[in-house]
């Protein structure tokens, strides 16, 4: 899979301090997913492993009880529209693939808006066979997720 997403976003994942991925819609199932970030970066530039799926709609139960977790998971949910928080198990981070490289080298390359899926494609085998791994990585254990945790920028 590759994952779009903003520098601001990139950032708060490298530097550990955004431990869930909201979207509208995930698969129900790990994914090792690259990362795109967008302009001005517009590269590959990390992996980030995401495991289990949470619905937004259970933490609103899960969570009644703290007023704060539960407007936050209202606002993902009426203002941006998420449906589900992804654990961000692990971020590792890469060397970069830049967008003007993509498009040279991968036939019909279009920056993802969200995700595409990269199955047996010419792209997958591109950037399996031009990233490399860097130093940075960052770990997250989920044993606990308390209430302080969701849905945070």
């Amino acid at each position: 899979m590759l994952l779009s997403f903003r520098p601001e976003v990139y950032e708060k994942i490298k530097a550990g301090q955004k431990i869930f991925e909201h979207r509208r819609n995930f698969p129900d199932e790990s994914v090792m997913a690259y990362m795109y970030v967008s302009s001005p970066v517009k590269a590959i530039t990390g992996i980030v492993y995401l495991g289990k799926r949470h619905c937004l709609f259970d933490w609103l139960e899960k969570f009644k009880d703290d007023s704060d977790a539960v407007t936050r998971i209202k606002e993902y949910i009426e203002t941006y529209h998420y449906r589900y928080a992804m654990e961000i198990e692990k971020f590792q981070e890469t060397s970069q693939i830049a967008l003007d490289d993509l498009r040279e080298n991968v036939p019909g390359f279009v920056a993802p808006q969200m995700y595409i899926y990269l199955d047996n494609t010419e792209l997958l085998e591109y950037i399996d066979s031009n990233l490399k791994m860097a130093d940075l990585q960052v770990k997250h254990l989920f044993e606990r997720i308390e209430a302080c945790q969701v849905c945070k920028h």
